[in-house]
């Protein structure tokens, strides 16, 4: 059996044991000021170590968890940066977050094809493979979340969040409820009723013969008896705007696709509507979405008068509040500015190397016609320190040198698209004229007068 197990310990044990408090924790709890630089260590260790992981495998990316088998299987999965092919785990269960003590429960579950989605155990979280035979494994499971508050006030719920590719739906149960998750849903169990919570897209719940539509900053919740989470006692409830408090502190830079998380509820369109790059009139237009459209609610401008919203296609802009169908809770998030996407913890939001078998030409500026500042070697570490506003071209630092590289030919594993953009840059030239382009006529070369 260990012929098919396979173990990186590239990254060590997480060394968080002795941390100092401050006089700010109390018997019961720590805030989030006290405890969150060591929350933030748990979340760069189990990102270094499962991030980009492969499908097929659980990946463990905090302390031991508790595995069947026992045994061979367990074992292997002790460490941070272990890894076991997936078909060979029955169930999983992740310790409490409990960063006082140096407990921290993260694990990833990447079952494979025909299935394509990402589990994320966060806490103290149980999860059991119950898929019938001949189906690929994973694809049924019972889980079961805490019900303990982690002490440490930076610190999520227990939670099971799933994810599919962006635009690659899949079809799983949980708890005996059948999902069409297209998206990002939180899973939370708790008082005899599992609750799917909607991060992202929009997902199909079905029991007991009948359906929900889950859509972005909603939630469902669906009814069991005495505790047992196998098998619903009746439908999924209508879906309600979701209690952010259940999301609060979810380190969403974990996830294989880390998303903003959304406000509570959801708007529509009752006609065309611009959605615009910032919360003006005199903005660029994205797009014009048509009217009949759901859309996700991430935040707001201070007036209240243009709210940031998320298409499904993960499209995000700004749009007019009162040219829409407000059907939603309070929005707390606010700001002026559009603000970036979540980046990866640790260097792996700030560094990359280059794939290039020649090496490659570090620019000035962001575009293969303007000065070279120095050649890169393949295989060279580079920091990122930004991204152009005209092109797919990254700003990084090399050897001391600041300059910028096509992304093509930079491996990381950084979210681009939550670097900085540095609007300092002149646009790449226009190309060269065509002659005889633009009116221009050939001249022909066998009438040398013409």
């Amino acid at each position: 059996m260990m012929s098919r197990v396979w173990v990186g310990f590239g990254l060590g044990l997480i060394l968080i044991a002795s941390i100092t408090w401050t006089a700010a924790q109390d018997s019961t709890a720590v805030s989030a000021a006290a405890c969150a630089p060591a929350l933030e260590t748990v979340w760069t260790t189990a990102s270094d170590a499962c991030i980009g992981g492969p499908a097929g495998f659980i990946c463990n990316g905090g302390s031991a968890p508790q595995v069947e088998p026992a045994g061979q299987v367990a074992n292997a999965l002790a460490a941070p940066g272990a890894m076991v092919e997936i078909a060979l785990v029955d169930a999983i269960r992740t310790p409490p977050l409990a960063v006082e003590t140096g407990s921290s429960g993260v694990v990833w579950l990447r079952p494979d094809a025909p299935i394509q989605f990402t589990g994320l155990l966060l806490g103290d979280v149980q999860a059991r493979d119950v898929t019938p035979p001949d189906f690929p494994a994973w694809q049924a499971m019972v889980v079961q979340t805490g019900a303990e508050m982690p002490a440490c006030g930076a610190a999520p719920r227990n939670a099971f969040v799933v994810q599919t590719p962006l635009g690659q739906p899949t079809n799983i149960a949980i708890n005996g409820v059948s999902l069409g998750l297209n998206g990002t849903v939180l899973v939370q169990t708790g008082g005899d009723q599992t609750i799917f919570v909607g991060l992202s897209g929009e997902t199909l719940v079905f029991a007991f013969g009948q359906n929900q539509l889950l859509r972005t900053g909603q939630q469902v919740s669906v009814p069991y008896s005495g505790g047992n989470y196998a098998a619903p006692v009746g439908a999924p409830g209508v879906p309600q705007m979701f209690e952010p408090s259940l999301a609060k502190n979810l380190p969403v830079g974990l996830l294989d696709r880390p998303v903003l998380l959304p406000q509570s509820g959801y708007v529509s369109t009752a006609g065309a509507v611009n959605l615009r790059v910032s919360p003006s009139t005199d903005a660029g237009v994205i797009l014009q979405v048509p009217a009949g459209q759901t859309l996700a609610v991430l935040g707001r401008n201070p007036a209240g008068d243009w709210l940031h919203v998320r298409l499904d296609s993960g499209e995000t802009g700004w749009m007019y509040a009162p040219l829409l169908a407000l059907n939603t809770g309070a929005i707390d998030a606010v700001y002026e500015a559009t603000p970036l996407p979540p980046q990866r913890y640790g260097k792996m939001g700030t560094t990359g190397k280059v794939l290039a078998p020649g090496g490659v030409n570090l620019r000035q500026f962001p575009d293969v016609t303007f000065p070279t500042v120095a050649a890169v070697p393949d295989g060279a570490p580079v920091n990122l320190l930004g991204r152009s506003p005209y092109n797919a071209w990254v700003k990084v630092e090399y050897n001391g040198l600041v300059g910028w590289l096509s992304l093509l030919v930079v491996d990381t594993k950084a979210i681009v698209d939550a670097l900085p953009v540095d609007y300092d840059v002149p646009p790449p030239p226009p190309p060269t004229r065509v002659p005889g382009s633009f009116g221009n006529a050939f001249p022909d070369p066998n009438k040398p007068g013409n």
